[in-house]
């Protein structure tokens, strides 16, 4: 999807996605983001993600995953450092 905004062009990618975590008593979690991402500087990078979910609304999901994202960074060594934040509600 591509959303021109005074003379910038962003794009926006669908995605379904499941959440995992390393345990049996904590089920699969399942959601519907919007992913966007812009470079901030030179070597950084942001990648941020919305729910869809009041579009994609399913009575049985518990699971409300809110806005999220990553900053990643270059460093030397061709080696990158990764900030992730995830900001999700069970209800």
């Amino acid at each position: 999807m591509y959303t021109k905004l005074k003379g910038i062009c962003i794009l926006a990618i669908a995605i379904a996605v499941e959440f995992n975590a390393p345990s049996p008593l904590r089920p699969t979690r399942e959601c519907h983001l919007a992913r966007h991402s812009k470079q901030l500087a030179s070597g950084i990078w942001g990648v941020v993600d919305v729910s869809l979910e009041s579009l994609f609304p399913n009575p049985l999901i518990r699971y409300r995953r809110r806005p999220s994202g990553c900053l990643i960074q270059q460093l030397p060594n061709g080696v990158a450092k990764i900030v992730w934040v995830e900001h999700s509600e069970v209800v």
